[in-house]
This record gives structure tokens, C-alpha cells and sequence, in this order.
């Protein structure tokens, strides 16, 4: 410690106690405050909990449908016409929603492993139907880009040609 550098003061406040004056207000002694809680209060808090969880199972369940008009308007916007843009949003627009329908259960797993009380069916219904709207978004783009085959004219290529059984003709002879 260098000369000039003026003494430190430390007090212990814990061993520096003074007989006859009470505690302030507020500095209670650790040692002999007991938390006690009850069964009731054990489950009122447990299903608070649960409460809680289910909204949030059920905010997950529509989170997807926050996306149906924003990704309506990009279709829409993109245009109808066969470009790499328009075709990108498409394909997007099948692929994000197949991968959540297929990682469902991943998706409220968070849910289910906290409480067995939780009812899932419900959220998980909003996710699929959300899920199944966006699909259905898509199909109506490729609708307007004229790529579901959907009139008959788009199968003619699978149609059987016609073989003649019988024909009848005048020779001609020349």
C-alpha cells in the first residue's frame, strides 16, 4: 500500500450489533422469517402454470395464421406470369408449411413436457388448419400462374389414340 493513499474504513454491519435498538423496518432477520405454503396454494400455482402454458400452446397453435396475409400479398404481388421470383414464392409457400405440419409435435414439445394437464388437441388443430390455409394460398398462385393441370385439355396427352378396326375405301388403281 503506498503512503500517500488514505486508510480503507470496513465495517462488518453483521457482527456490529447494539443491544436494545431495534432492527429497521424491512431488515428482518433471515433465520426467522419461514415460508410456509400450503396445499392449496401449491395448486393454485400449479394451475396458474398451466394456464399460462395452454395460452401460449395456443398462441403457437396460430402463430402460422399471422403469415396468411403476408404471404397472400407477396403472391399477389409477384404477379401471374412464369418468372424465377414468382416461382421461389411458390415453392416457399408449399414448402414452410409441409415442414411445420411434419415437425408438429416438435413444435409443442415445450408444451407437453412441462404438465400432463395440458390439452394440446386444440392448439394443435389451429396449427394444422393454419397450416392447411397456407396450402391452400399456394394452390390458388399456381392456380393464377396457369400450372394445375385442372381442364381437360391439360390430360390430352394421355389419351389413347384411337385404333381403327375396320376400314372401307374405293381402291384406286392407277
Amino acid at each position: 500500500m503506498p503512503a500517500d493513499a488514505p486508510p480503507r474504513l470496513r465495517i462488518n454491519l453483521a457482527a456490529a450489533t447494539v443491544q436494545g435498538v431495534p432492527s429497521p423496518p424491512g431488515n428482518e432477520n433471515r433465520d426467522a422469517i419461514v415460508m410456509t405454503t400450503t396445499e392449496a396454494q401449491l395448486t393454485q400455482q400449479k394451475k396458474h402454470k398451466a394456464d399460462i402454458m395452454a395460452k401460449r400452446a395456443m398462441e403457437t397453435g396460430l402463430a402460422p395464421g399471422k403469415n396468411i396475409f403476408m404471404q397472400g400479398f407477396m403472391m399477389y404481388m409477384s404477379g401471374s406470369s412464369i418468372n424465377i421470383w414468382s416461382m421461389m414464392v411458390v415453392g416457399h409457400a408449399f414448402y414452410n408449411p409441409i415442414k411445420a405440419l411434419l415437425s408438429i409435435d416438435a413444435a409443442f414439445a415445450r408444451y407437453a413436457s412441462v404438465d400432463a394437464e395440458i390439452d394440446l388437441t386444440l392448439p394443435k388443430l389451429a396449427f394444422i388448419g393454419c397450416n392447411a390455409a397456407m396450402l391452400a394460398l399456394a394452390l390458388w398462385k399456381l392456380n393464377t400462374m396457369r400450372l394445375l393441370p385442372i381442364t381437360a385439355a391439360d390430360w390430352t396427352s394421355f389419351l389413347v389414340d384411337k385404333v381403327d378396326v375396320e376400314s372401307s375405301g374405293v381402291p384406286l388403281t392407277l
